[in-house]
């Protein structure tokens, strides 16, 4: 929202609680803007929060501060169910108006953008404050006790190349194996902590016939390829005396087709097996995910599937969260598309289902939906606590700062045009709106993974790539990125992302390396960035302008990707009488009423304003 209107969003500086319970009364603060004489804010006529109570609405009528707390007004909010929607009604002299998620409005709006205050608990409280590392652990690091070794798992699929081979064309590319294991990234770990990482995200490290693995052939073990599941147990130990988090990869859409439950519903129709898939023609007509014969896709209507799987503490689900693994959460592939089969609908079921046997080992264990579009329905917040949030985060940044060709790489179609700042801003907003923050505040935000061109090889030069990944890191959610971004790998392709990390220092680029680390520290180091909440101060074509505030701290973020006009801000409506440099930025005083940010670019700068208000 720009500084001449009124603010709120649903973090903890404009509430008290962002996590209640059913039982909690929670104080909701809207802030006014300075825009009276001598920087007072306006008197608020007719301030009303509505909200939502059993499906009728309800008016609860705002209190405004005097002095130097005028330019709030609070309101106190019972909670009495799972989800409050509210919005603000209010008339600063030009008339009455709405504010919601989608701004300030002179006309009554949807419901689906108010604020959304949840009861049902969130991630747990340390996601946001953690920057996470994905690995694709054939790729990373190697010991070489595992690989070509005699296994019970079934690798005569794979096709063994040395750790410098290129990646190959087509389909290809997925047989090939590069012998990355488990104990591979323990002995790694120091460049992680060095990098002020604080949690690891593994894709899966099941048996497959792929190097993938999301072609499962069992969950009861760690693919032996990858050591077993001794290494994990290994890794597991080394990241938590490091203090880090790991955490891996599930499908609950499909299985592989050599799974042990699939060959055992093939070899007998009336098997209690055969009713975990949908066969159309036993035994060699099924459904598959997008039709790909090697991944029969799960029918979740079976309950001794589900028990076997992900319901309860006894289920596969299960075992990896406790002892001896702890793993600290699960990432759920193809989340969007798991318990949907055209009119069969039970993606919510399995959401809350999982959930809840997560619940059963205690609340400090995460659940994160891989979902490339919209997922504001798919996650209301008694489910998955959050997503990854490409829609949110990913594509509104890249359709900013990266090339029209390199888009494509986020789906097949016609990729995405090269959008403004401002129009990056609205697409951000749009989902924001439209997302309970508890879910936001959980959710995986990215620029790039395993399943798209590499951040880098998306954008029009490196400095950049390099404001992008900032702006990650200035943003809500828990920012990930791909092992090997930090010291510059390219790939314009998902297969071709896929590439050995070089251990070799001489082939990184000490640049990125620096920036990555100059970046992680800067968040690990601000609490604003990690849990503050976000507002527009300044959209234009080439550069943006928000800010990040807790009730402790408030910075000033520009992101531009290339040089602008210098911007002058009021310092009343920004409320501060100084900002100093954190990042990439000088010190700077008010002219009178005004503060000049420079336009230098590409480029991204911090500051800190003072006094905190």
């Amino acid at each position: 929202m720009p500084l001449d209107q009124p603010h709120h969003d649903p973090s903890g500086r404009y509430v008290d609680q962002p996590r209640p319970s059913v039982g909690d009364t929670v104080e909701i603060t809207l802030e006014l803007p300075a825009t009276g004489p001598d920087g007072v804010a306006p008197e608020a006529k007719n301030v009303w929060l509505r909200g939502m109570r059993d499906a009728e609405q309800f008016w609860a009528e705002g209190t405004q501060g005097t002095g130097k707390d005028r330019d709030k007004v609070r309101f106190q909010l019972e909670c009495t169910q799972n989800v409050h929607n509210y919005r603000f009604h209010l008339d600063l002299g030009a008339g009455p108006q709405w504010l919601s998620g989608a701004g300030l409005l002179d006309w009554d709006p949807s419901d689906r953008d108010d604020y959304r205050l949840l009861t049902t608990g969130g991630a747990p409280e340390w996601v946001p404050d953690l920057v996470w590392y994905q690995i694709f652990p054939d790729r990373f690091a190697t010991t070489g006790q595992f690989a070509h070794n005699d296994h019970a798992t079934d690798t005569s699929w794979a096709n063994w190349v040395d750790w410098d081979t290129p990646i190959a064309d087509g389909h290809a590319a997925m047989t090939q194996m590069y012998g990355g294991d488990l104990d591979g990234i323990t002995a790694q770990l120091d460049h992680l902590i060095a990098l002020g990482i604080g949690g690891v995200y593994l894709t899966p490290v099941f048996p497959g016939g792929s190097n993938h693995r999301y072609d499962a052939s069992t969950f009861s073990h760690v693919d032996p390829v990858l050591g077993g599941d001794d290494a994990l147990v290994r890794l597991s130990n080394a990241a938590e005396r490091a203090g880090l988090k790991v955490m891996t990869d599930l499908t609950l859409n499909h299985t592989g087709d050599r799974h042990e439950w699939f060959q055992a519903a093939k070899d007998d129709a009336a098997s209690e097996e055969a009713g975990f898939y949908f066969f159309i023609d036993h035994p060699d007509s099924y459904q598959s995910w997008l039709g790909i014969d090697s991944l029969p896709k799960l029918d979740h209507r079976s309950a001794e599937m589900r028990r076997r799987y992900y319901e309860g503490a006894e289920s596969h689900l299960a075992q990896y969260l406790r002892e001896p693994f702890n793993m600290a959460g699960w990432r759920i592939d193809v989340a969007n598309m798991t318990g949907r089969l055209g009119p069969l609908d039970l993606n919510q079921e399995v959401a809350k289902t999982t959930r809840a046997t997560m619940n059963q080992l205690g609340s400090d264990k995460w659940l994160v939906g891989e979902h490339f579009f919209d997922a504001t329905l798919d996650a209301p917040g008694d489910g998955w606590h959050g997503v990854m949030n490409y829609a949110g985060i990913t594509r509104p940044i890249a359709s900013w700062l990266g090339q029209f060709t390199a888009l494509g790489a986020f789906h097949k179609g016609p990729g995405q045009a090269a959008r403004t700042g401002t129009q990056m801003a609205r697409a951000m907003d749009a989902v924001r709106a439209a997302t309970p923050w508890q879910v936001t505040m959980g959710s995986m935000s990215l620029l790039s993974s395993h399943d798209t061109a590499r951040w880098r090889t998306m954008c029009a030069n490196d400095a950049v790539a390099k404001a992008g990944f900032g702006m990650l890191l200035c943003l809500p959610g828990a920012p990930t990125f791909f092992y090997g971004d930090e010291i510059g790998l390219v790939g314009d392709s998902a297969e071709k992302a896929r590439r050995t990390m070089p251990w070799d220092q001489s082939a990184w680029d000490q640049s990125f390396l620096g920036w990555y680390r100059q970046m992680i520290a800067t968040r690990n180091t601000h609490v604003a960035l990690r849990r503050g909440g976000l507002r527009w101060v300044h959209t234009e074509d080439d550069a943006v302008v928000f800010l990040r505030e807790t009730s402790d701290q408030r910075l000033l973020i520009r992101v531009a990707r290339s040089t602008t006009a210098p911007l002058e801000l009021s310092a009343p409506l920004l409320k501060s009488a100084e900002l100093t440099g954190i990042l990439n930025a000088d010190d700077l005083t008010p002219d009178g009423d005004a503060i000049t940010l420079p336009g230098d670019g590409p480029t991204l700068s911090i500051w800190e304003l003072s006094p905190t208000r």
